[in-house]
């Protein structure tokens, strides 16, 4: 059954095809006027293949022949059902879908004659360029180069001429970026039937297009098909993963069956992917997306049916007939007389179809077993216009988008150990509405963002009460981001720290608090060099926002004035005794809240500052601020295990202010920072030697695991300890090797990927971030 009829070679494809599958074709043209009577005559124990993609709305079949074959109970039908149409004939009525389902889709909302259109973009809090589409329409209808608005006025025209001869628009975001096509089959409703996603193909503009005109109009999809774009296939393993999840899972909450294509697009400024909508009952056949994914998958149209009819034959279970009610023992009920009913037979499936059905759908390419779902908060960053994304027209505004590196290989860890992730970008996605509507019981959440967002994010958790988290909690945030409290607890727990003191530092009193800190320093027994850094530690601490050496009085008064004026919010500040020696970095996880909890204590990394060298400050003190504020750009060496990472930090400008109130002291004085001084600078982790080490190495270890303990740590951290390089040890740790061993600090900070510091870490033990992970989901604990 069919609406092409005017389409003569789709008809002879049609034919050809249930040909090719030892059918006798009988092409029925359905018009909206003759659906009742063409329905009516179908024998029932015949296929019936409904192949009518129309709205109805627009005089074409579509919904009502479904409903109708449904009414009638017809038991052979193969094609979409009224429900799947119905929740995907509207754009808005998909939008509002996706959204209860947790399915990204560019933020929107449906425009009438009636909408305050400017007040619902202001309230919808949209960026443009802003795309209207028609929601009741498809085959690109009224879509032109013009869909794509850059302002307020633009967007009004064009609503204003597609409301005038059309009731229902849809106004989103514009996606400025790639376009996706996947091809999704089965019935997501039915328990015993595999639901299938195929390979995703790019949609690949060509190139001469503005960017802005990358996108299929009306033009474009039916007179300049060729010169518009091409189908590719997706390389990125990651984007592949990511578009097939995304893809199964927008088909599932429309409630997809038979078979249809899920359309996307991937913001180039974020990375992140957007469903634009899912076509049921999408075209097939020669020139189509379709045939294109076929190929990706090894198989033809020919065999595409093939696998829709084997589905389609197979019975599904009723609810009745489940295990459940099959082990009720009732009495039997007495048959009442009725009337004889012939049950009409499905026909069976030949043992060589099902063969062959079964290698077809065992294709690697193809997406068949739904893994369960981890939902990922990952902070969005700042994307400006020195960020070097291509705008030519000179309309995008500012926008946050995601780390796209970093979260592509958290993505790719995730996926290693089983699990689908959902990415939420904080400050983006409604976080905060998001978490809400999650299952606080069964939902497994993942806070990976970091610093002050990680804290907000942790906050939300705990306020919601979730009881399968992974990351850290907002306990471990507070206090891991606060130095002084990090120093109180592990002075506390008796612990070996820098003897130091917290300086609240005052405008006007700087004096006052240059005689405080020298007090201190007399009355602790300790003096220059000592170690400057602000008590609230910041994510990716560059410039005024680093901790420092500091040399002489003169230097602490410099920085104590640059911190008035610059740093208003950053007045209070540690200041330490600087220990000289050898610095250790211990990745520690599990939770240390629970005393019958596992806490995995990894091998020391050790740091070697030799092997650091500094284009700005020609000696070794860029390095020494670098590694003890977590800035490590390391690269394992080669002595004593061949293993190597390097992790790369952005970095904040110093502000012009604080670097004038420090031009009075000579050029090296302070160890000056900036983004090419970062990027030039490789701090190094190596493994301890073992045997001549193992008893340090043991000693580090329970330091380490005591310290996570002490600061309430969760999940993971990091831990920084030093061994002094003179005889002092008033530890009790490290004494037969010569020096007192040192905790430098404790953070929550902890980034995993290829190149991030932990990865190193772990490398250096023989382990991997998805060995780590896979431990970590295993034990999720309460927000």
């Amino acid at each position: 059954m069919t609406h092409n009829s005017e389409k003569e070679d789709y008809i002879n494809e049609l034919k050809g095809l249930a040909t090719a599958l030892e059918f006798t074709p009988a092409i029925h043209r359905v018009k909206m006027s003759n659906i009742h009577q063409i329905c009516d005559s179908l024998p029932r124990e015949e296929l019936v293949m409904n192949l009518c993609d129309g709205s109805d709305i627009d005089g074409v079949p579509g919904p009502s022949v479904a409903a109708y074959l449904e009414k009638l109970t017809h038991p052979n039908v193969i094609g979409c059902d009224s429900l799947f149409i119905e929740n995907t004939t509207t754009k808005n009525g998909m939008k509002e879908i996706f959204r209860q389902h947790l399915v990204s889709t560019p933020p929107g909302f449906p425009a009438t004659r009636e909408t305050d259109i400017a007040k619902e973009v202001d309230s919808w809090g949209m960026t443009y360029p802003l795309f209207v589409k028609i929601s009741d329409s498809y085959g690109s209808v009224g879509l032109d180069d013009n869909s794509v608005c850059h302002d307020l006025e633009g967007l009004l025209a064009k609503c204003e001429e597609l409301l005038k001869e059309f009731p229902n628009l849809t106004v989103e975001e514009f996606i400025d970026g790639q376009e996706y096509s996947i091809l999704v089959s089965g019935n997501s409703r039915d328990e015993n039937q595999t639901v299938i996603v195929y390979p995703p193909a790019e949609r690949a503009f060509n190139k001469d297009l503005p960017r802005f005109k990358r996108f299929i109009s009306f033009v474009r999809n039916w007179d300049e098909a060729q010169y518009a774009h091409q189908y590719a296939p997706v390389e990125d393993a990651n984007d592949y993963n990511a578009l097939q999840d995304l893809a199964r899972r927008a088909y599932v909450s429309v409630s997809g069956n038979c078979y249809g294509r899920v359309d996307v697009r991937k913001r180039d400024v974020s990375g992140k992917f957007y469903v634009l909508e899912v076509n049921a009952s999408c075209g097939l056949g020669k020139g189509s997306s379709s045939e294109f994914i076929l190929n990706l998958a090894g198989q033809t149209t020919q065999d595409f049916f093939q696998i829709l009819l084997a589905n389609a034959l197979k019975p599904s279970i009723e609810p009745s007939l489940s295990q459940t009610q099959l082990d009720l023992v009732a009495e039997p009920e007495e048959l009442a007389e009725a009337d004889d009913v012939v049950a009409t037979s499905l026909p069976l499936i030949p043992p060589v179809i099902e063969e062959k059905v079964n290698k077809l759908i065992h294709h690697p390419s193809l997406a068949t077993v739904p893994s369960p779902v981890m939902h990922v908060i990952v902070s969005a960053v700042l994307v400006d216009a020195e960020s070097g994304i291509p705008d030519p027209e000179g309309k995008l505004a500012l926008s946050y988008g995601k780390d796209v590196e970093y979260v592509s290989e958290l993505e790719g860890i995730i996926r290693l150990i089983g699990f689908d992730p959902i990415v939420h970008l904080y400050h983006v996605d409604e976080v905060e509405k998001i978490l809400s509507e999650l299952n606080k019981e069964s939902d497994l959440v993942f806070n990976a963002c970091l610093g002050k967002d990680g804290l907000e994010v942790a906050e939300v958790m705990r306020k919601e009460g979730f009881k399968l988290t992974v990351g850290l909690n907002a306990q471990f945030f507070e206090e891991s981001r606060n130095r002084r409290i990090v120093r109180d607890n592990l002075s506390k727990s008796r612990l070996p720290i820098p003897k130091g003191l917290v300086v609240k530092i005052e405008a006007g009193k700087v004096e006052a608090n240059i005689a405080n800190v020298e007090k201190a320093m007399v009355e602790q027994e300790f003096s220059f060099p000592v170690y400057a850094k602000p008590a609230i530690a910041q994510r990716q601490q560059e410039g005024i926002h680093s901790g420092r050496k500091i040399d002489s009085a003169e230097e602490l008064r410099a920085l104590f004035e640059g911190v008035v004026v610059d740093l208003p919010d950053e007045l209070e500040w540690v200041v330490e005794e600087f220990v000289g020696g050898r610095e250790f970095r211990v990745l520690v996880a599990g939770d240390a809240r629970d005393p019958n909890a596992d806490v995995i204590v990894f091998p020391p990394g050790a740091f070697d500052p030799k092997v650091v060298k500094s284009k700005s400050s020609g000696d070794l003190r860029a390095a020494v601020t670098a590694s003890r504020e977590g800035l490590d750009t390391g690269s394992a060496t080669n002595e004593p295990v061949p293993t190597t990472g390097t992790e790369t930090t952005n970095t904040n400008q110093t502000t012009s202010s604080f670097l004038q109130s420090l031009r009075r002291l000579s050029q090296n004085v302070l160890p000056k920072r900036s983004a090419a001084t970062a990027a030039n600078q490789q701090l190094s982790y190596s493994a301890m030697k073992v045997p001549q080490d193992l008893m340090l190495q043991m000693d580090i270890q329970d330091l380490a695991r005591r310290a996570f303990v002490a600061v309430h740590g969760s999940c993971y951290g990091l831990v920084d300890v030093i061994k002094r390089d003179d005889e002092a040890d008033e530890s009790g740790y490290g004494g037969a090797s010569g020096g007192g061993l040192v905790v430098l600090g404790v953070s929550g900070d902890v980034r995993f990927g290829e190149n991030a510091r932990a990865g190193t870490l772990l490398r250096l033990a023989g382990q991997d971030a998805g060995a780590l992970w896979g431990w970590l989901v295993k034990r999720p604990v309460a927000a």
